[in-house]
């Protein structure tokens, strides 16, 4: 396995184990579908730190992570097409950009603080990106199927579709009707004038701009805390 790959990392344990460690907590019923296949599971006892960046495998998988989550790279949270992904971390997280996924479902006891971009997307098991206390990220992006919601705000320039929350409209609508070039970079955008997931996340990864000039200063309160439900 690489040496980066996070559900290959820590100790191998058992569902039962997880189960007994998580007790009451509200997310131990995230395991009854790993029931049956549960893939890998790993125990990650100390938190970790991984300067190199971080990606799952395909999944399915299993990691709690007893303490923060810290890269100073790209973090990657996904799985196959239907296949279940659980991370829970029982502290804070940190990456400099994370995109997450799929059937990738991360829950985090802490806050999730992201230097640069945040994107989620597809979601055939409801990905979803929960935080008890912050979200802050320079920008988010979400896809239809993905949700992301923070008990303690989030603070982010968010791109996403109308409705995914009932408090929080999006500063920028992702409707898919070629609305993107008047708001990102062409070297992101898709045949039709949107924005291509796939780019976007590959020029966040390398540093480069994914908005036109003059558009993150537009919307002043995405440096503010706004509540998601």
């Amino acid at each position: 396995m690489p040496p980066n790959r996070l559900d290959a990392l820590g100790e191998a344990t058992t569902l039962l184990e997880v189960r007994t460690r998580l007790g009451s907590h509200p997310r131990a019923s995230e395991l009854d579908v790993f029931e049956q296949s549960p893939g890998a599971v790993r125990l990650l006892d100390a938190g970790l730190d991984a300067p190199e960046g971080l990606e799952t495998g395909d999944g399915p998988y299993v990691v709690l992570i007893e303490g923060p989550l810290r890269t100073t790279g790209h973090l990657h949270l996904w799985t196959d097409d239907y296949l279940p992904g659980l991370v829970v971390v029982r502290g804070d997280l940190e990456a400099r950009t994370l995109s997450f996924g799929n059937g990738a479902r991360v829950f985090v006891e802490g806050s999730v603080r992201v230097e640069g971009e945040l994107f989620g997307q597809y979601g055939d098991r409801n990905a979803t990106l929960v935080a008890s206390g912050e979200i802050r990220a320079r920008a988010t992006f979400l896809a239809t199927t993905a949700g992301m919601y923070a008990e303690g705000g989030v603070q982010s320039l968010v791109y996403a579709p109308l409705g995914i929350w009932e408090s929080l409209a999006p500063d920028i609508e992702n409707e898919g009707v070629g609305d993107g070039v008047h708001s990102f970079n062409p070297s992101v955008l898709d045949a039709y004038g949107d924005l291509d997931f796939r780019r976007a996340i590959v020029a966040a990864r390398e540093g480069r701009p994914l908005f036109l000039p003059g558009v993150e200063e537009r919307f002043p309160s995405r440096l503010t805390h706004r509540a998601t439900r």
